[in-house]
């Protein structure tokens, strides 16, 4: 989800276009989450198509979505919502006001609960669930890009510095021994200067994709009206990508969440990918938060690593939330949250990390002093309090779109960093993100430099690159997406290459997206749901990392 450096301040009316919500601008329309446009494709579904001029938008990108910086168009997706009704009874009591979050379902398959969940305010702990064998969480999406120096949300929590000199060596490549031979505990993961390294001291790195839609309206990851849940991860997991960042909103976490297409689930099929027939029969009644553990138990299943991803906190919230926190669900709720979903997958070695909030980016900051903005402050908060819950994540803490009047992609710029790095009680347990986008996205000035792309390289090393040059960390670019490598003269291809060049096969990453329906990116996915597209991953392949642990 990116936008530009500063706030744009005209931005058209929507423009409705075959589901596609475009808020124009003054520069290329930016669309990056197209996210609920459904085909005939959805053979099962009877969708509702909204076509009154605006349809609800989507995506990362300027008013009504993100702001673009340099008076970039910040674009939505919105599209097609399907209207067939909403998974059955949710089980698991609202964490707000009232009952803290209880455990998981009970039905088979089910995460095991939190004992006891995490009171919130004001509010009763539920007594733990009874977890059923083996259940594990699913995986959601995430929207479009705007502009210049900014994007939704913010990531998550961080970690102090590791102890590193300045000498910027280069890291290891993967598989290889790290340096400091310490482990994790079975399965999981820490850093160790600008490496992560797994459980047997091996390095290590996550490159994989994004898979939206928990965050959105809809309370799913996208694609299930089309596909099997399942065989979307083991698609994934075939095609060689060894994670998931899974975007997800806190709303899933209250009593009246609900899957728009639950009243489909189990009647069409077979899955076009692996003959499943009929799809998604393990999601019937399943609350949003049941249906993340079934993602995430399938996740399990084929070796491939989750990246809890919270996105918003109301479903498509992140066109409007700049913090991590709104009046709906203040800081201690977003916190009480987290933790609860660090009881929930206590030990599931599937769940390795998680991305605290999505793009911090308009009036968040990064050391100013001021407590109700400065994100590095609250990313410590409750990064230390999930590790006091759950020891063995790794907190994922992005920068903001502006460190004073210093401005980047929306939780793009980590330059903060330099003066005020993350503090956490256990520093092995940080990584820091960087979200990285094209001139599909926004037009920033770098690309119209004369000197573009050699360019690139320092300004990463100004906004990011030196945390790992300088060992202080490892770094995770949490989104990078192109839709096509023409664009903008040719630069969107130069700037993808130049990224996966330069910084893809040392760095993790999690590719924006997996979707076909992300407006300015669109995904690795055709509109079909199934096929894949090849150039993208022929690109991607060479910068892919190992499956982990095998």
């Amino acid at each position: 989800m990116s936008t530009p450096l500063a706030e744009s301040s005209s931005q058209a009316s929507a423009v409705s276009r075959a589901g596609v919500c475009d808020p124009g601008g003054t520069k290329e329309p930016s669309m990056k989450y197209q996210q609920q446009f459904r085909s005939a494709l959805s053979s099962r579904m009877t969708l509702a198509i909204l076509v009154t001029g605006a349809v609800a938008c989507s995506g990362k990108g300027g008013s009504g979505g993100l702001p673009s910086a340099t008076g970039g168009a910040p674009s939505h997706s919105g599209g097609v919502q399907s209207i067939t009704g909403g998974a059955g009874t949710s089980s698991i009591p609202s964490p707000s006001g009232g009952n803290g979050p209880s455990s998981g379902g009970a039905g088979a398959g089910g995460v095991p609960g939190a004992a006891g969940g995490t009171p919130s305010a004001g509010g009763t702990p539920a007594a733990g669930g009874a977890a059923a064998t083996g259940g594990q969480a699913g995986q959601a999406g995430q929207g479009g890009q705007g502009g210049q120096g900014g994007k939704t949300d913010a990531s998550a929590a961080g970690g102090s510095t590791s102890a590193g000199g300045s000498g910027g060596t280069a890291p290891l490549s993967d598989g290889g021994p790290s340096d400091g031979g310490a482990t994790s505990p079975g399965g999981f993961l820490h850093v160790e200067g600008s490496k992560l390294v797994d459980w047997r001291g091996q390095t290590v790195r996550l490159t994989g994709v994004n898979w939206f839609g928990l965050e959105t309206n809809n309370q799913e990851p996208h694609g299930v009206w089309a596909r099997d849940y399942r065989s979307m991860v083991k698609q994934i997991a075939d095609l060689g990508f060894n994670s998931i960042r899974l975007p997800w909103a806190n709303q899933i976490l209250r009593s009246n969440a609900k899957a728009t297409d639950g009243e489909g689930f189990g009647k069409s099929g077979p899955d076009a990918y692996d003959g499943t027939n009929p799809i998604n029969a393990n999601l019937v009644g399943k609350s949003p938060l049941e249906i993340m553990d079934k993602v995430i138990e399938a996740a399990g299943e084929f070796g491939v690593k989750i990246i809890l991803d919270n996105h918003s906190r109301e479903p498509d919230g992140y066109m409007n939330e700049q913090v991590w926190y709104t009046d709906k669900t203040p800081e201690k709720q977003w916190i009480d949250d987290w933790v609860f979903l660090a009881k929930r997958y206590a030990g599931n070695t599937t769940v390795v990390a998680a991305d605290l909030d999505n793009e911090p980016h308009g009036t968040a900051t990064w050391g100013s002093g001021v407590a109700t903005t400065d994100w590095n402050s609250a990313a410590e908060r409750c990064g230390n309090a999930i590790l006091a819950a759950n020891p063995d994540w790794v907190m994922v803490v992005e920068g903001t779109e502006k460190v004073g009047s210093d401005g980047y992609w929306w939780g793009g710029n980590l330059s903060g960093v330099k003066t005020n790095p993350i503090k956490l009680s256990d520093p092995k347990k940080l990584m820091y993100s960087t979200h990285e986008y094209g001139p599909e996205v926004h037009e920033q000035p770098w690309f119209t430099d004369s000197t573009f792309p050699s360019n690139l390289p320092a300004l990463w090393t100004a906004k990011f690159d030196f945390i790992m040059q300088q060992n202080l960390g490892h770094i995770l670019i949490g989104e990078f997406g192109i839709k096509d490598r023409a664009a903008s003269s040719g630069k969107a291809g130069v700037w993808f290459d130049t990224v996966l060049t330069k910084l893809g096969k040392t760095y993790s990453w999690t590719f924006w997206c997996w979707n076909p329906n992300s407006g300015d990116t669109e995904g690795l996915l055709a509109y079909d749901w199934v096929t894949p597209v090849q150039w993208k991953i022929d690109a991607l392949k060479a910068a892919m990392a190992p499956m982990i642990g095998k």
